[in-house]
């Protein structure tokens, strides 16, 4: 056969014709270059590309690292990058359905025809799913375990019960916390609304407030704490129930609530604006802006809350404060490597705030009102580096200054507090080990500035190390030990051990305990004191001993689908503390003045907590409940044993939301709290709270409308709360609401 080699590098050779070679030309080679052309153009017509741009439902903020996934044969998936778009390839033509997902969210379906008419993603956005909170990495307990693997029990509000609540009151985090099943927030002083923390019982300096895991919140400024954190910020809030001393030392004996801040992300900036007014006379307005790129990120959050002097019950006094108040926190976020990340933040409130009769307030006549101006400066720096996939080494400081005057008619009080919190700690990732160990420096300076009566300053330091292991024991089995020591300048040593366990007994069942030590180094700023504006109080003897305590949490939680279609999660825990040398007020101080002493037999609190949510469809139901048994010591005989004053036996909760993801949804509340006995002895009545809210999303912006307490339910139905006469009054204890019903509204704005 002749050689073609030259004829197709197309060289001048005369050949003389081959019978097959024709045989070939004029027969079978058009046929086969049809079947050639065919076999080569029919992949390329069937491989189409296309990109999903994946983000937040609320936010609208790109979801990097969401997964995306095509029903081929077999699966095509790729993942979303900084910008929330995911890129897949090589798709055949026709239906096509893409799975999109994302920890934390509701795994969404969208249905797509391959080859597509236009080059634009395909937009996805994704709702967060509360029924998925499990895999949330929880910032207070120091680990990168997400919450089902904690042996320590922690419960989480993020995402859209945040968001919830900031329609009901963005002011503010106390809607936040007193509508959580096992957390009150219990109403200070008729006058001013001070109001503090309880968990399980105990009284508000029990538990340690954290924002971003710096302890910010204690002794002077302690007073005001909740009602100055605005949570337009909050990616979500943490709540550990217990003992909780071994990584954050005094002041988590009841436990803690770390409030954590959203981040800048990589994508497209966030822009959300808010504004609301209320039927009381309140306007809120607040922004909070984000943004990165792969060297810098910021945050801004900037807050102002205006309320109007308030007479819900029409005794001319008001039953909230007119306040004004400004809050700006900027922050500044360094990438400096893959390894490393610094940021640094600043924090600013200055607050106005006056109670009282109404008269005076409005038209400076004569009368009783109670003043309080408030400037809070707090600086916060933490560097964090990984020295290798194993372990992670952070350095945190932070500073507060706060400066307030509490004035009366014939009596005002000002003192300047600066707070200090360093910290130095690793976190090694070891086989099935994830360790913490640390130390950290705390100071607190007080200083009390023309005094009026018995001077209060006071300096405390506080030097503690800490150490503590989280370990699994098989695929079951996870426990967690921990140790803290503690050094404070003036109450001397402490040891603090804890210890939990996760027992997995089922895929969907799982059991949890945990035990521990505490103390609370004392302190002449607690409620008794802030709710007499600190007038009279005595300082401090030398008799007075540091509190301690021994608690422990037993909690079973189940989670399952009933019948196919209801998911359930259902916790119930149980829990137990004993108080010793608990500071209360002495009964044999002089007429006007407050004196404190350690109690003569111990405080203990025992309980009950349930807490189930079911779901179905766009309906979802939260009910709680909690028994209480908290008694303390006589004030005569230390065993003799009585209630403590307003902690009810029994709160219940119930929650109805239906929810249309994308378009909006409404809810109904009710929660009953049981009669309590007051601090003489008296019993109250149990009253409901009912209340409704509703949201719509109208293209960009969302609207809200809420209505709270809608059977106004009043403290003053039931009694008087200003006593005596009104140019020196004195005021009932609060243990029901004092404002009634109330509504508001407003808009979100996503830009």
């Amino acid at each position: 056969m002749p050689d073609l080699r030259h004829a197709a590098l197309g060289v001048g050779v005369a050949v003389p014709p081959d019978p097959m070679f024709a045989f070939f030309q004029t027969r079978l080679g058009p046929a086969l270059f049809v079947l050639l052309a065919l076999a080569a153009s029919a992949p390329a017509s069937a491989q189409h590309a296309v990109s999903v741009r994946v983000t937040d439902e609320h936010e609208g903020t790109p979801l990097s690292g969401a997964t995306v996934v095509a029903d081929t044969d077999p699966p095509t998936g790729a993942s979303a990058g900084p910008d929330g778009i995911a890129r897949l390839a090589d798709l055949p033509s026709g239906d096509r359905t893409l799975t999109v997902s994302f920890v934390g969210y509701e795994p969404a379906t969208v249905r797509i025809t391959l080859p597509r008419t236009d080059d634009a993603p395909v937009e996805v956005a994704l709702e967060e799913d509360e029924e998925s909170l499990d895999d949330v990495v929880v910032a207070a307990t120091r680990t990168s375990r997400t919450i089902a693997a904690l042996p320590t029990r922690v419960e989480t509000i993020a995402g859209e019960e945040i968001d919830e609540k900031v329609s009901m009151d963005p002011s503010n985090i106390t809607m936040l916390l007193n509508e959580s099943p096992g957390i009150a927030v219990q109403q200070t002083s008729a006058v001013s609304g001070n109001a503090s923390i309880r968990i399980q019982g105990l009284d508000g300096r029990y538990t340690q407030l954290l924002k971003d895991g710096f302890p910010l919140y204690g002794g002077f400024s302690g007073g005001l704490s909740i009602l100055q954190v605005p949570p337009l910020d909050l990616r979500q809030v943490e709540v550990i129930k217990g003992p909780a001393s071994t990584l954050y030392g005094s002041g988590a004996i009841a436990g803690l609530v770390n409030l954590v801040s959203r981040e800048p992300r990589l994508g497209a900036p966030e822009r959300s604006v808010l504004v609301n007014a209320t039927s009381a006379g309140g306007v809120d307005v607040g922004a909070f802006l984000a943004g990165r790129d792969a060297r810098y990120g910021y945050t801004l959050l900037a807050s102002a809350n205006g309320q109007s002097a308030y007479d819900g019950d029409g005794d001319a006094f008001t039953n909230l404060p007119r306040t004004r108040r400004i809050t700006v926190a900027p922050r500044l976020y360094a990438y400096l490597s893959p390894q490393t990340t610094l940021w640094a933040g600043l924090s600013g409130t200055a607050e106005d705030r006056q109670g009282g009769d109404l008269a005076v307030i409005e038209d400076g006549a004569d009368g009783y009102v109670e003043r309080s101006e408030s400037v809070r400066l707090t600086t916060q720096l933490r560097f964090d580096h990984a020295l290798s996939e194993a372990v992670t080494l952070t350095a945190k400081q932070s500073t507060t200054a706060f400066d307030r005057r509490l004035a009366l008619p014939d009596y005002r009080f000002e003192g300047f507090q600066v707070a200090t919190y360093a910290e130095a700690s690793a976190l090694i990732d070891h086989d099935a080990h994830d360790v913490v160990v640390g130390l950290d420096l705390r100071t607190d300076a007080f200083d009390q500035r023309d005094a009026v009566g018995p001077e209060l300053d006071d300096e405390q330091l506080t030097v503690g190390v800490f150490v503590q292991d989280t370990r699994d024991l098989g695929d079951r089995l996870s426990v967690e030990l921990g140790l803290r020591g503690d050094w404070h300048d003036t109450y001397g040593a402490f040891v603090l051990p804890r210890a939990s366990a996760l027992l997995r007994l089922t895929e969907d069942v799982d059991l949890r305990a945990t035990g521990g030590l505490g103390y609370q180094a004392p302190t002449v700023f607690l409620e008794p004191s802030e709710s007499r504006a600190f007038r009279g109080v005595l300082p401090l003897d030398e008799t007075v001993e540091a509190e301690t305590s021994v608690g422990g949490t037993v909690d079973l939680n189940v989670q399952t689908v009933l019948g196919g279609r209801v998911t359930l999660s259902f916790n119930q825990a149980a829990f137990l503390t004993r108080l010793d040398d608990a500071l209360v007020p002495a009964g044999d101080a002089a007429p006007g003045l407050l004196r404190y002493r350690n109690a003569a037999g111990p405080v203990r609190t025992r309980g009950l907590e349930t807490n189930a949510r079911l779901g179905l469809g766009d309906l979802k139901l939260f009910l709680g409940y909690v028994l209480l048994d908290a008694t303390e010591a006589g004030l005569a005989d230390g065993n003799a044993r009585r209630a403590i004053p307003l902690t009810p036996a029994h709160k219940t909760y119930s929650i109805l939301v239906w929810e249309r993801h994308g378009e909006g949804r409404i809810g109904l509340e009710a929660y009953y709290t049981a009669p309590q006995t007051l601090p003489g002895g008296e019993r109250t009545s149990g009253y409901w709270v009912t209340g409704l809210m509703g949201e719509w999303r109208v293209g960009p912006a969302r609207v809200f409308l809420n209505l709270e307490n809608l059977l106004d339910t009043q403290q003053t139905n039931y009694g008087p709360v200003v006593l005596g006469a009104r140019t020196s009054p004195t005021f009932a204890e609060i243990w029901a609401p004092t404002d009634g019903f109330i509504a508001n509204g407003g808009v979100k704005l996503s830009l």
